[in-house]
């Protein structure tokens, strides 16, 4: 159970929303009709490529090749995973030419400057190849580049600097799906954008053509899940600084007390059946620095009254009273979440109120019994037959004297 809860990736629910909010329901709509939603990336840079073509270096076939080959063979059979690039626009826009009602042709440009007249124009056996004579494949692929409007270019290529468009993006488009199951495709899709070696992610060589490099998937999907990452490597560095201590025996009573707490909070989110979302991933931070925080303030507190039975008790009564009343104070704040209309914010404040109590408790009754356990211990392995470690006459009495009126006579 505690594998489950704590390995759980961060979602995107509708806990983090208010219900029925119209635009969180049309954009699931979106997502389930039209399988789309959450549009990554990866670029292609061909800006060290040397063209021995009239084209620009993104509009040179091999590379326009090579990126057909990376969607449809590679990328487009990852499951829930579509791609768009230069290739589909081309595939889409269709060259129809009729004489009457005889259609003469009908080719997309992708097909036209594939056609294979281009390289048999001059072949006498073949006439019907003999009109394409009058121009040349590279003078094809820039009308069939500069047939797209601006707005399309500026969307897939950078602008044309002098030496032609160098870079171009393709999109991956997939659905909103869990983090967990998301991000197992996003590691199939950099498998093959970085199959020919990356020096860092912007400059790997899946496209297999010198001086052209592509990146890495990037966009809303990784980095969430690049965040997911980070806030659980955050959470582990701030869990192991917490323990820093100069006693390893107070450290230990003091880490055993805010632990039991910490381990409550899978068990509390498998409870209620609350996911792991941007609210609830910070509750296991927030609750050790405020558990850590109340233990100290026992074991400081014990340290100045020394670890008598007395000494234990003053502490607990007075500073025990004190933690109390901040816990009492900071739920009855916190309370007031309740109210929002999120319900993934209300599991984040419910789930607080709740660890704080369980912080209230181990600090004032859990650490202090761990201390009582430790000395009794030790007193009966020290092999001291009289009486135990809480003999109020060897240790000191567990209640403070009352005061006694004194007349001083001269």
């Amino acid at each position: 159970m505690f594998k489950e809860q704590l390995g759980k990736d961060i979602t995107g629910s509708s806990d983090e929303v208010p219900p029925n909010l119209e635009s969180y329901e049309a954009l699931r709509e979106y997502s389930i009709v039209f399988e789309g939603g959450q549009t990554n990336m990866f670029i292609v840079d061909a800006t060290e490529y040397v063209t021995e073509n009239d084209t620009a270096p993104i509009r040179d076939l091999p590379i326009l090749d090579s990126i057909e080959r990376m969607q449809t063979i590679r990328i487009d059979n990852v499951e829930n995973t579509t791609t768009i690039s230069l290739v589909n626009i081309l595939k889409a826009i269709h060259v129809d030419v009729q004489a009457g009602n005889l259609e003469l042709y009908d080719q997309s440009l992708w097909d036209l400057i594939h056609d294979e007249c281009w390289d048999e124009s001059t072949n006498p056996l073949r006439p019907d190849c003999w009109p394409y004579t009058v121009s040349s494949r590279e003078d094809m692929v820039n009308i069939a580049f500069d047939t797209l409007s601006p707005e399309i270019r500026s969307m897939l290529m950078n602008s044309d600097d002098g030496d032609g468009e160098t870079k171009t993006l393709v999109y991956v488009n997939q659905p909103y799906i869990n983090l967990a199951v998301a991000g197992g495709l996003r590691d199939t899709i950099d498998g093959h954008l970085d199959e020919g070696g990356c020096s860092d992610a912007l400059r790997c060589n899946a496209l297999g053509i010198q001086g052209v490099y592509n990146s890495l998937l990037t966009g809303g999907l990784p980095v969430s899940l690049d965040i997911n990452d980070g806030i659980h490597e955050a959470q582990s560095k701030t869990t192991i600084a917490t323990m820093l201590f100069r006693s390893a025996r107070l450290a230990l009573f003091t880490m055993t007390a805010v632990g039991v707490v910490v381990l409550w909070q899978p068990l509390l989110m498998w409870f209620y059946k609350v996911n792991v979302n941007v609210f609830t991933a910070m509750i296991g931070t927030l609750v050790f620095g405020i558990g850590v925080d109340d233990s100290i303030h026992i074991i400081d507190r014990i340290k100045d009254e020394r670890e008598t039975p007395s000494g234990i008790q003053k502490s607990v009564s007075r500073t025990g009273r004190t933690i109390f009343e901040t816990t009492a104070t900071t739920c009855t704040g916190l309370a007031a979440g309740l109210f929002v209309a999120i319900p993934g914010l209300q599991n984040f404040f419910l789930l607080m109120m709740l660890l704080l109590v369980l912080a209230l408790l181990t600090s004032s009754i859990l650490l202090p019994s761990l201390i009582v356990a430790y000395h009794e211990i030790s007193h009966a392995l020290r092999g001291k037959s009289f009486g135990t470690w809480q003999d109020y006459d060897e240790s000191g009495s567990i209640a403070d004297s009352a005061p006694l009126d004194a007349v001083v006579f001269r």
